[in-house]
């Protein structure tokens, strides 16, 4: 699933020919701190601050810095929030199979907010192209303040585990700490021509390192799934709509259940409203 790099700071959506060669796609962490600029949110892109720990806030590993996605109650009593797993598992952009991780409390990798603070540790964390697997579970310290609501769009509302077809496209949306783009344009749109896939959404959009981990929800505010690579993905073309895209998307159910599965933990999504 991790392809060759394609970076993409250009047209918000650009459409994939059917003939496409399959290529790899990059992973999106990235180094640095994100300062936004706070305006009214609503429409389908925009700009915006994302302080603090919720969907769509920066997170710092010892790796790099990514951005958060939906926010979880363990059946352990403590509070969770999602990343993409190659945010603290460290692989070469080629991409490749890595072992599957967990952490007891107090054993996990530190998780540190935009401001460089610590908000918790890594719990969980899976990194297989293979598996289309790339996901990971920040357990919150105790203390620690944390919104479900994503920042600029709302939501989430639920899960959308939906494949619709191409006619009408679906339209997606994420807030996103990718570097340059996410200092000016964080709040993001984006079409699939075709959701097909139990494993994967490919979508025509516009992402970059540190978007990865975001959150991506349909316009509706249910939550899709994680955006975790750049590039051309092409998966086929068929009656259930086309599969092809420049945004690589895990989808949110197969990748729970199985930190579900690892952990012995159960995650259920802690909703918001829709703004």
């Amino acid at each position: 699933m991790r392809l060759k790099f394609a970076l993409l700071i250009g047209a918000m959506f650009m459409l994939v020919a059917a003939t496409a060669t399959p290529a790899s796609a990059a992973t999106l962490t990235r180094g640095g701190k994100c300062k936004l600029i706070e305006v009214p949110a609503a429409a389908p892109v925009g700009v915006g601050s994302c302080p603090g720990v919720r969907p769509g806030a920066l997170v710092q590993s010892d790796i790099g810095s990514c951005t958060f996605n939906f926010v979880f109650h363990g059946s352990d009593g403590r509070t969770y929030i999602g990343t993409a797993g190659h945010c603290i598992i460290e692989a070469p952009s080629t991409g490749g199979d890595f072992p599957e991780q967990k952490w007891a409390p107090g054993a996990g990798p530190v998780a540190r907010d935009g401001e460089g603070n610590r908000i918790g540790e890594f719990a969980y964390a899976v990194l297989r192209d293979s598996d289309e697997a790339d996901f990971a579970l920040v357990r919150v310290d105790p203390g620690v303040e944390v919104d479900a609501q994503t920042c600029h769009f709302g939501g989430p509302t639920g899960i959308n585990a939906e494949k619709p077809g191409a006619v009408p496209p679906t339209q997606l949306q994420h807030f996103g700490n990718g570097v340059g783009i996410g200092n000016v344009l964080p709040a993001r749109s984006a079409l699939a021509l075709g959701m097909p896939s139990d494993a994967h959404v490919y979508a025509e959009g516009a992402v970059v390192p540190g978007d990865s981990g975001s959150g991506i929800e349909s316009a509706d505010g249910r939550a899709v799934g994680v955006i975790v690579t750049t590039g051309v993905h092409t998966a086929g073309i068929g009656t259930s709509g086309v599969d092809a895209g420049t945004v690589g998307v895990v989808r949110l159910n197969p990748m729970v259940n199985r930190a579900q599965a690892f952990t012995g933990t159960t995650y259920s999504l802690r909703q918001a409203a829709a703004l």
